[in-house]
């Protein structure tokens, strides 16, 4: 796991899920995050959550599949105090990901985007064990 920049620790057990870089993984790194938010009681981040972790997913998959990568994935969630969600996405392809601002006709190139929209902080982590890049994003869930 790499060192994001926040000093913060885990305060609730997170998951982790390893898997080849094919796209038929997305669905469950999905399901996997749904699962976590409805369990730990946070419905309120459940959908975003899930779109943001498919976002990074399927980047985390065609960097792979482009750059002929067969090392697996992994995604790991961990729940962080008030509420915070913090979802990392591993990957042994070179390259970091990149935010682009995609035409209104570009059939590609919107994942970066919407997570650098709505995620409430992202960054990619270089210092992780072995080759790749870590992606994460951090969603922050309403206190009650």
């Amino acid at each position: 796991m790499c060192r994001t920049p926040s000093s913060i620790v885990a305060t609730m057990p997170g998951f982790s899920l390893t898997f080849p870089p094919d796209p038929v993984w997305v669905r469950t790194c999905r399901e996997t995050v749904r699962t976590s938010t409805l369990t730990f009681k946070h419905p309120e981040l459940t959908e975003l959550a899930a779109l943001l972790t498919s976002e990074a997913t399927t980047n985390a998959i065609t960097a792979c599949m482009v750059n002929g990568c067969a090392q697996p994935i992994t995604i790991c969630g961990e729940w962080l105090p008030a509420g915070m969600f913090r979802i990392h996405v591993h990957d042994a392809a070179p390259g970091v990901p990149a935010v682009c601002h995609p035409s209104d006709h570009s059939d590609h190139g919107r994942g970066m985007y919407l997570i650098a929209e709505l995620a409430a902080r992202h960054g990619t982590c270089l210092d992780g064990p072995g080759p790749g890049k870590s992606f994460w994003f951090q969603l922050e869930g309403w206190l009650g």
